[in-house]
């Protein structure tokens, strides 16, 4: 039998509210809590064939276009008991429009199964479906003024991974996308959080073969890494980030508070800087604001500054700074290994986001 991916479409809460629901999940002690995000169901669980993926994110899309964005309002708490024991945020507001989106959604791939009986459409934000009955009262009674305000500005489809956990898989604004050019030129841009796998998969296929117009066969991949550093077993700094070709490029170095000015931040740059030379870098290469003190930090670790970027990030000016993976050795220049440098403990706060 060919291969099928369990979907879901959902109109996912996401930033400060989702935060605040899932403290109400949390405080109920739902198991589904880690499994999936606060949302109001639209279609249903459904097994879809791999061929069919692309038409699923292609009707979602004209879907999503069709409607606009959806205002709601969260709460009161409710319940399905005793049909199930399932507590939930009762949602109101602009719910034809809700409506009309699930019908357009539930077409083609996404169609229920014809056994599959079809029940009323209650739009609700469920916070615990497998509550104990007899904490149902008290729940409800302990959170019965609970109420929240939300728009929803985009549909999700979530794909359940091997863990049984529900992951976003693709989004679609909810608007008309923004139509550009003129004539036989008609563009349609929308903005999304991630490609989706379709889009995914021909970037990628796009990229190699400008990587091998450029540089020629064989180009060395990206590759991310990431460091780790533990303290009677807690971590205590970490450091991400890419290999690119010749140059380790450091993404973030972070050291908890409480352990800054005790070295951690060197121990961590000078880890690094041995894994470049184990993956045949030459060079480290980072992005930090200008004038800090993670500037200052890592210039005393020998990096410099090689190009000023002028309000680069959230207005703010940044540096780009390198150094290369040399060291002396008996006078002379060796890339062979990185000696330990502890003499520059970082300085409060220095290595703490760069």
């Amino acid at each position: 039998m060919p291969p099928r991916r369990r979907l879901t479409v959902a109109l996912v809460v996401t930033g400060a509210l989702a935060n605040e629901i899932d403290g109400l999940r949390r405080a109920l002690g739902a198991k589904a809590l880690e499994r999936i995000a606060p949302h109001c169901t639209l279609i249903a669980p459904v097994n879809v064939r791999e061929e069919s993926i692309e038409a699923v994110l292609s009707n979602v899309r004209a879907a999503a276009g069709k409607s606009a964005p959806i205002a709601v309002n969260l709460g009161p708490l409710a319940t399905f008991w005793p049909r199930t024991p399932v507590l939930y945020l009762a949602v109101s507001g602009d719910l034809d429009a809700m409506t009309v989106l699930r019908t357009n959604l539930g077409a083609g791939p996404l169609a229920p199964p014809p056994a599959r009986s079809e029940r009323d459409f209650v739009a609700h934000l469920t916070l615990d479906q497998r509550i104990e009955p007899s904490r149902l009262p008290h729940a409800m009674a302990a959170l019965a003024d609970y109420r929240a305000t939300y728009c929803f500005e985009q549909v999700t489809v979530l794909e359940q991974d091997a863990n049984h956990r529900w992951q976003p898989l693709a989004d679609a604004a909810l608007g008309k996308p923004v139509v550009a050019g003129r004539g036989s030129l008609d563009l349609e841009l929308s903005v999304v959080e991630r490609p989706d796998p379709v889009v995914a998969a021909w970037a990628d296929e796009q990229w190699a073969g400008h990587s091998r117009e450029r540089y020629g066969e064989g180009p060395r991949p990206v590759k991310p890494y990431a460091l780790v550093a533990r303290a009677d077993g807690r971590p205590v700094g970490f450091a991400d980030g890419e290999i690119r070709g010749p140059v380790l490029r450091i993404g973030r170095l972070i050291v908890s508070p409480e352990w800054r000015s005790l070295g951690v931040g060197s121990h961590l740059l000078r880890a690094l800087e041995r894994l470049g030379l184990e993956r045949g870098c030459g060079r480290v290469r980072l992005e930090t604001l200008s004038g800090g003190r993670a500037e200052q930090f890592y210039a005393e670790h020998g990096y410099v500054v090689t190009a000023t970027l002028p309000r680069w990030r959230e207005e703010g000016d940044f540096v780009l700074m390198e150094r290369d993976i040399v060291v002396t050795v008996g006078g002379s220049a060796s890339q062979g290994r990185i000696e330990n440098d502890s003499r520059h403990p970082s300085p409060a706060g220095s290595d703490g986001l760069n």
